[in-house]
């Protein structure tokens, strides 16, 4: 029932970001690949929300002879806004992601702690825009990080 109440008292958002992914993997280095993600939300308390992300990047990039594409990337997360009046709102986010790339063809999967922050700008009552960085992956293969803008509405 508590959870029942808490849900009835949410408030819900949904949002889609333009991003640029930047792949450090192995012996390929700056491969940078451009790509849509979605996202959803649920602001469980003022300063907590919670969020899930999943994206694919378009195209392909190559590094020394190397074809990098992107199959896709999803996450959960937690997200931290301070309660601070006026349109623009900074954040944390943390939590989970999977990614999967290609390699000349070969997949390759990585998964982990993903971790970054923002900033909200409230445009309307109902609608703002984001500018987001979110490092994905920080593992022993490398790193995969993106930085997004993009619009978000609030039911």
């Amino acid at each position: 029932m508590l959870l029942a109440g808490t849900a009835a008292q949410a408030e819900f958002y949904t949002g889609a970001q333009v991003n640029m992914l930047n792949i450090d993997r192995g012996s390929v280095s700056n491969v940078t690949l451009t790509g849509l993600t979605l996202r959803g939300g649920m602001v469980l308390h003022e300063l907590i929300s919670a969020e899930v992300h999943a994206g694919k990047a378009f195209g392909d990039d190559s590094y020394r002879g190397v074809e990098v594409e992107n199959d896709f990337h999803y996450g959960v997360y937690a997200r931290l806004t301070p309660p601070l009046a006026g349109p623009v709102r900074p954040y944390l986010i943390g939590g989970y992601s999977y990614v999967e790339n290609d390699f000349n063809g070969e997949t390759l999967r990585d998964d982990g702690a993903s971790y970054g922050g923002g900033f909200d700008l409230g445009m309307e009552k109902h609608i703002s825009m984001s500018l987001e960085y979110l490092r994905l992956v920080d593992n022993d293969f490398g790193t995969q990080e993106l930085i997004g803008l993009g619009l978000n509405y609030k039911f």
